[in-house]
Order: C-alpha cells, then structure tokens, then sequence
C-alpha cells in the first residue's frame, strides 16, 4: 500500500494548464488492484457506450478496455505523485499510430472518444487545446484531463504501491528520430522539418535487437535498484528547461527508464541514452545520490569530445588544452578565461557555425561575453590546439556523440554482467563508491577498444580504496597542512545525509522487494539504520 495524496477538492477540481505532463501510454501493471480499478470504471459505463467504442468492423483493432486501462494508470500514477498535476492529451488522428514500433500499448484514435465519454459521465475533466497560427505554434497548448472527485474516491481505494508500475514489456528503447535532441532527450525541431514525423519507422537487425537486449537487461537491472536524491525533501527538483521555463523533474522509481536515442534519421548520429532522472537534476544534486543506500561517486572523462578528436586523429595531447596565455580578454581572471574557453571549445564543435557556438555560450555561461571577444578566445584555443581546428564549427558533435555512446555501450554491459548497478550522464558514470575501480578499470577497456587508446578521466571525491590508501600512514590526530583541519575518512568520501521523505520512501521500496523480489533479500541487510 502506498500513501495517498491529502484530499483537497478546491485545487483538485481545477485544471492549471501550465502545470501538466504529457501522456504516458507505455506505463503498465498487471496488479489485481489496478485490474480492479480499471473494472470499476468501466462498469460504471452505460453499455450504449461500451458498444460505441468496440465498434462494427471486423478489425476491432485494440480492445477499449485496454486503452482504458492505460489511460487510468498514468492518471492514477500521476495523481499519486502530484494530485495538481494535469495531463496533456493530443486530439488529432495523426496523434496516434496503433501500429508503430513506438506505440507499445497499441493506443489508437479511439483515445479521444473514450475521454469523451469519460468526460460525459462525471470521471475526467477538460479543457480543449489551443492552436497558435500566429506564432509559428509556439503558443499551442494540447488538451488537459485530470480526475473528478469520483474517480478520485476509486484511486483513494486503490492498494496498488507506486512500485508496482512500470514501462511496459514491450516499449521501444531503441529510438530513431527525425530531429536532434537536447541534453534531456527531448526533440529540437528545427525550420523546414517541423512537419517531419519525429520518430522514424525502421526495419529490425541483429545490430538493433543486440541494442534492445543490453537496454532491457539495463532497465531490468535498474527496476529492481533503488536510485533516489538522500537529501531531497521533495519527490521533484525545479529547474529552469532550454527556453528558460521552471520545469518540476520528478525523482521516483518509476523515472528511471532509459532509452538509446539516434537522431536525423541516422544510426552513426548520437546514439547516447537517455531518460534517468539523474540526468535532468544538475550536478549538485546528483552528488547526493544514493544506490541502494550506498553513496555515490561521478566519474567523468576529462574534455570527451576534444580527446576523442585527438585520439582518433592519432594526437598525443597532453597539458592543460584550455589554459591559453592571460590577458586574452583583461576583464577576466585567470581561472574565468579558462572556464570561458572550455565551454566555447566544447559548444563550438557541437556547432555548425561561429554564430551558433556563441549564441550557445552566452545562452549558457553566467559571464556574458561578446562575440567578438568570443572569436578572440575561440582563434587562440584553435592556435593552441591545431589538430581540432578542422572540427572546430563543422557540426562534429553529432558523430562525436556517436563514438562516446559506443563507449557508455560497452561500460553498462560490463556492469550489466557483474549485477552492479550504473547510472550515465553522456560523459560521466555514478557508481556506488566501492565500485569506483571496477568503473576506472571498464572506463579504460572500453576507451581502448571504441577508440584504441585510453582516454583521462576525472572524480569529485575518493572512493573507499581510494581514501584508506590516502590515509595510510597518517596518525590519527594528523591535519591537513594547507587548511590546519584534522583528516578524517569521512572527508574524504562523499556522505550524503537522508531526509525523512527518502528514509520512508526506501523502506515502502524494500518492503515491496521482500514481497516481490524474494531473491534480493540481503537488501534488506544492507539498508543501514532505517
């Protein structure tokens, strides 16, 4: 059983279309309590309408139960996590492609007539869509559905956990859009291909099904790893989106799913993964995750995309490639000119052009700079670096992003092997600190293996190894002689602390794993002091 939302029918009967989620149709279970949910509704139906929505033709097509039950669970799941929240819902019949690989329920158009019908009789509430023609559709607004009170009594009844949901078996991972993505995953649609469909039909290969069984072996590994922020109060971190809009990123179990995404309609362009919540909190908070109680460590490579440039061009680059003579732009010190460097060097060869890398870096740098005193910055970082200077502006990104996932790819299949649990952000991996080595030793095989040479990386903390070894020899009232503080382990290994919304949430998550996961009963060992 899980908590229930309090109950508060002034918010609750009120539909803030700013603050809504699309739907999720690929959410599922199979418990009895949702089978009886899903029941209660649909009985609670006339018959008039049930045989409205099975149809006359031979092709029934999917039975209107099941895209009831779909369309319940994400209300359900939602109103769990958020009584507030609404739920965008697109209308138009391109909307919805019952036969597309991404299409996993086999939701079809008959969607909109059974939330008529919902609507009709006292379960959802409404409010239609908006067109914006003026401005290029940057105003329009899909519908928004949220429970009425009744249904909110049958979701008061419900004893299904949070746990108990997840993607469905069937859910694409392997993705193959149209368009570019941002940092997040989600589609950047750009001129004269925003009537392009985003996600592009393919035909099946050894390569996509060898692809598919290392996402659903990943997925399956992190269902049953408990993955969440110990010193979040909340179950969602605010954060400002690309357009600069507050967005709230749920942190639960469910928002662990991770899917490949390739882009422009190419397998050799991106190919990274997406879809973990630990990639949309920033980096402060990702220090204080923990994976099944245990801390945490990030370990990045140090400039990927610059070192793989020069690994693949057979250069041998050592020093500090972003640290060019002071003075360049006197206004900056030292440690500012460097910091201005490295994110213009990094956007520019994600660019197609001078404009757009500084357009990107004044978009993304708290020290606004000029585009001249940019192109003063990006003509010494290429005199100083001569061997990326053809890379420099040309849109390389894409297929850089290509090679770093080939590398992901190879460090989660090795962690996939020994039941050790992984988190990927592009560049980076969060381990559990006593699987920092393990991490440092796959980081290089697999470097070695996608790009024939190994590749320099990088860590905020010590792991357990890491820090006894550092504290070999020290006495025990030993300080610090640059900072006059007494050394101890702790310092030198992150300690994240954990609120009372985590210590809750992770003992409802081991109860359901001693219930449904029998086979990971030491879980309930390791849990320390709950």
């Amino acid at each position: 059983m899980t908590d229930k939302p309090e109950n508060n029918p002034i918010s609750n009967d009120q539909i803030d279309r700013d603050h809504s989620k699309p739907l999720d149709v690929h959410t599922w279970s199979d418990h009895p309590e949702v089978n009886r949910l899903v029941d209660n509704v649909w009985n609670a139906l006339p018959e008039a309408v049930h045989q409205s929505l099975i149809g006359r033709s031979n092709n029934k097509g999917t039975p209107p139960k099941r895209i009831l039950k779909v369309l319940l669970i994400d209300l359900y799941v939602t109103w769990l996590d958020d009584p507030d929240l609404c739920i965008g819902i697109a209308r138009s019949d391109g909307a919805w492609r019952p036969t597309s690989r991404y299409n996993a329920t086999h939701i079809p158009k008959k969607l909109n007539d059974l939330v008529d019908h919902l609507v009709e009789h006292g379960f959802l509430l409404f409010v239609g869509g908006s067109n914006d023609r003026q401005y290029g559709g940057r105003f329009s607004r899909t519908s928004r559905i949220k429970p009425t009170a009744t249904l909110r009594r049958l979701f008061a009844d419900c004893q299904a956990s949070e746990f108990d949901f997840s993607k469905h078996e069937e859910t694409e991972t392997i993705i193959l859009y149209e368009f570019d993505v941002d940092a997040d995953g989600n589609v950047i649609r750009t001129g004269g291909r925003r009537k392009k469909k985003i996600e592009k039909e393919y035909k099946e290969t050894s390569e996509t099904r060898s692809m598919r069984e290392t996402l659903n072996a990943y997925n399956h590994l992190l269902r049953n790893t408990y993955v969440d922020i110990s010193s979040l109060e909340k179950t969602y971190v605010k954060r400002q989106d690309s357009k600069g809009k507050t967005i709230r990123v749920p942190v639960n179990q469910r928002s662990k799913f991770v899917r490949r995404i390739f882009s422009r309609g190419e397998w050799h362009y991106n190919g990274r993964y997406y879809g973990g919540f630990w990639q949309q909190v920033g980096e402060e908070y990702r220090k204080d995750i923990r994976i099944d109680d245990v801390p945490t460590i990030e370990v990045d490579f140090k400039g990927l995309h610059p070192a793989i440039i020069a690994a693949t061009n057979g250069v041998n680059s050592v020093g500090d490639r972003y640290s060019l003579e002071e003075g360049l732009i006197p206004r900056l010190n030292s440690d500012q000119q460097r910091d201005a460097v490295k994110l213009l060097a990094l956007t520019a060869i994600n660019a197609n052009s001078r404009t757009q890398a500084f357009q990107a870096h004044v978009d993304a740098s708290d020290i606004k700079l000029k585009h001249d005193e940019l192109n003063v910055l990006l003509d010494a970082f290429i005199e100083h670096n001569p061997h990326l200077g053809d890379h420099i502006c040309s849109d390389k990104g894409i297929e850089l992003m290509y090679l770093d996932s080939q590398i992901t790819e190879n460090i989660i299949q090795a962690f996939i092997s020994e039941d050790k649990p992984i988190l990927t952000v592009h560049d980076s991996y969060v381990v559990q600190v006593h699987d920092t080595e393990y991490l440092h030793q796959q980081m290089r095989i697999a470097t070695k293996k996608v790009l024939g040479t190994e590749l320099q990386f990088d860590q905020d903390y010590l792991s357990y190894k890491q820090a006894k070894q550092r504290m070999d020899g020290i006495e025990e009232d030993a300080i610090l002689p640059t900072t006059n503080t007494p050394i101890e382990l702790i310092d030198l290994i992150p300690t994240p602390q954990r609120t009372r919304r985590y210590i809750n949430t992770i003992r409802k998550f081991v109860n359901w794993q001693s219930e449904y996961n029998p086979t990971k009963t030491y879980y309930l060992n390791h849990i320390e002091g709950l």
